[in-house]
């Protein structure tokens, strides 16, 4: 299980069929399958093989294989329009290019979770919660579990359980949930290092990747010697190879551990090595390199400019593959980003992104990834900025791809939040393209208004209010559940108050449990507490509609609400002795990271340690445990999905078909 549990916001309305899931868990990205021809490894290369395992609870037959089980039936396509046309867990548009995709790749930073589930609780009156989470006072304390909790409760039982059981989902939840916690980690590199050689591969992977989620430094020499698969690398590994996918965890472990770094040496060390694999790796997938090449955007070094250098040559002399090629310029613009308008190297780089969307013969992938990366490079007060705008204009008009187009609209989105000279400019084509342009280019647009507005609030600016206005006018009138949910998260993300009665409603309207999911999180994001008894309702009522149930529980989350903690515990021990669907265990598991505090820590910890309990329930007890204590306020894969080129995966970024990549653990 790896600890790694379906995201049950579940993009595009995944649709659970009977059969079980992954026990695995993960995070489910979309409807389908955005790992490309290519993305996947050559004939005559072996990924970890499907297989169904023992019902939970069983003793199995054999010894436990970990990998999951055959991927549940794809969903079936939404017949169209109508505010009661469908209902229940109906897929709501299979496009690959659909704004759903971007918003579930990014979504963490908008949602700030842990900030807020975290922060002080509201004062209540007889009567209930006060509306508004801005009147009134506050109570002081915060509802994070005590160090006291986590040292004495949470890590020791965590420790015992993965010491005593050998269910490989239990091992793998265990290590996760102590890698978040980031405790004691001279203790938990040992326990790492014994699953290295492990007979299962989600076993290893796991073990690899928590190093990185520890953040351990001292774990650098093991991690380099599996990445360069050295002869310590290999007897770590238990085998006369390290294996493609350990060498992609290690590359990205390692970039993790340089991230966070505070010494310049660590930084600059995980940055060599991460180059000199890129250009030596010779391995006919792809994985390794990108996994460098990712690994490379998200470190925080202070000069970058020979690392963005190195890149740029290699991105012009085009011989790498093309699925590699295409996240080198948006690993160049996060490393950028923070430079100072007028630097010669983001010049350079501008003009060279330029020039391939100039180019009717470069790439499609690349000249995706050139559109993402130029709206990452807007500073404030860059001269270059307007170039930028008149090229995301032009694309929109003449691109070649759907995807292409639609990827301009978040990039104006961040040129009018990053430069207040060009945020009327902007702000006036994404409200004329939302009010009338394609029917799939306007949901984009909506969303986009709402992503900078968000960013603007962060600078103590704000969206124009006829804007916010014609996004609620857009709500309004939209019929497509598909379209309607992105101008619902917009609004949400706008903090548009006046939005909270018509989205409430469109709640009893709508059937379509994505759409209502997506209606439930702007309500959170919108801090709408009188209408927190529906929410609660929902959840108490989605037992089976894991979906619903996980996006309540979000906007539950993002309301500062703990009432359902006790309600979601119970689904993960029932009251008949019936075992669970793993899809609802996860989807309970997730929400209850999302909505627990430290009241939650104990329960938690007695399910987990209950050995009368089945198996895969003692598990997401521990994913829980993982999420409620986590050390970081973001999710440690955030760093990796944020802003990047989702069309150009490769399996071990993500992957429908096991989701055993690294996007699909939590």
């Amino acid at each position: 299980m790896k600890c790694w549990y379906l995201i049950f916001t579940l993009v595009a309305g995944f649709s659970f069929s009977s059969a079980d899931l992954a026990a695995h868990g993960g995070t489910y990205i979309g409807p389908e399958d955005v790992v490309p021809p290519g993305g996947r490894p050559p004939a005559g290369t072996t990924p970890p093989a499907p297989t169904t395992p023992s019902p939970p609870g069983t003793p199995p037959s054999t010894p436990p294989s970990g990998s999951p089980p055959s991927p549940a039936t794809p969903p079936t396509p939404m017949a169209p329009t109508g505010p009661n046309a469908t209902t229940g867990n109906q897929a709501i548009g299979q496009d690959l290019s659909t704004w759903v995709f971007w918003w579930e790749f990014n979504k963490d930073r908008f949602l700030n979770l842990k900030v807020k589930v975290r922060g002080a609780l509201p004062i209540t009156d007889g009567a209930g919660p006060l509306a508004g989470l801005g009147n009134g006072a506050k109570i002081a304390n915060t509802m994070a579990p005590s160090r006291l909790q986590i040292h004495n409760l949470v890590v020791p039982a965590l420790i015992e359980l993965i010491g005593k059981e050998r269910n490989p989902d239990i091992a793998t939840a265990s290590m996760i949930a102590l890698a978040k916690i980031g405790v004691r980690p001279e203790d938990c590199r040992g326990i790492f290092e014994t699953h290295l050689d492990a007979s299962v591969q989600e076993v290893r992977e796991t073990a690899v990747i928590s190093y990185g989620i520890m953040q351990d430094e001292g774990a650098i020499p093991i991690l380099e010697s599996l990445l360069l698969e050295t002869k310590a690398g290999k007897e770590l590994a238990g085998s006369t190879e390290v294996g493609r996918r350990t060498r992609a965890f290690a590359a990205f472990s390692l970039s993790l551990i340089g991230r966070q770094s505070k010494r310049n040496e660590i930084k600059e060390k995980v940055a060599d090595l991460l180059y000199a694999t890129l250009i030596t790796d010779s391995s006919a997938s792809k994985d390794i390199r990108v996994a460098c090449v990712i690994g490379l955007g998200i470190l925080d070094i202070e000069d970058p400019t020979e690392v963005v250098q190195n890149l740029s040559v290699l991105l012009d002399q085009d011989k790498m593959d093309q699925l590699v090629l295409a996240h080198i310029p948006n690993a160049m613009a996060k490393l950028l980003r923070n430079l100072p308008p007028g630097n010669t190297t983001r010049d350079a780089v501008i003009d060279q992104l330029m020039g391939y969307l100039k180019n009717r013969k470069t790439n499609r992938l690349l000249q995706q990834s050139s559109v993402q990366a130029l709206g990452m490079l807007a500073v404030t007060g860059d001269s270059r900025n307007p170039e930028i705008f008149d090229i995301l204009q032009h694309i929109q008009k003449k691109g070649r791809s759907r995807q292409l187009k639609n990827f301009t609209a978040i990039s104006m989105a961040y040129l009018g939040a990053a430069d207040l000279a060009m945020r009327n400019q902007v702000t006036d084509f994404l409200v004329t393209k939302m009010k009338k342009s394609s029917t799939l280019y306007e949901p984009w647009c909506g969303l986009s208004l709402g992503v900078m507005a968000f960013l603007l609030k962060e600078k103590g600016k704000s969206l124009h209010p006829l804007a916010m206005e014609a996004t609620l006018e857009k709500f309004l009138s939209q019929k497509s559940p598909e379209a309607k949910g992105a101008y619902a998260i917009a609004l949400g993300l706008m903090d548009y108050k006046l939005a909270k009665s018509p989205i409430r409603a469109s709640l009893d309207e709508y059937r379509v449990s994505q759409f209502r999911g997506y209606a439930a999180i702007s309500l959170g994001l919108l801090h709408a507490r009188e209408h927190l008894p529906l929410l609660k309702q929902i959840v108490a009522e989605s037992k089976r509609d894991p979906e619903m149930l996980m996006q309540a529980s979000i906007g539950l989350g993002l309301m500062q609400d703990r009432s359902a903690v006790s309600n979601l515990l119970v689904y993960l021990v029932p009251e008949n002795g019936r075992k669970p669907k793993l899809s609802v265990l996860s989807a309970v598991a997730t929400a209850l990271g999302f909505i627990g505090d430290k009241s939650s820590v104990t329960p938690l910890v007695n399910t987990m340690k209950n050995s009368r309990i089945n198996q895969l329930g003692r598990a997401f007890a521990a994913v829980s445990l993982g999420m409620v204590a986590d050390k970081d306020l973001m999710p440690w894969n955030s760093v990796f999905g944020s802003d990047l080129n989702y069309r150009a995966a490769v399996i071990t970024l993500t992957d429908r078909q096991t989701g055993t990549g690294i996007l699909d653990i939590r």
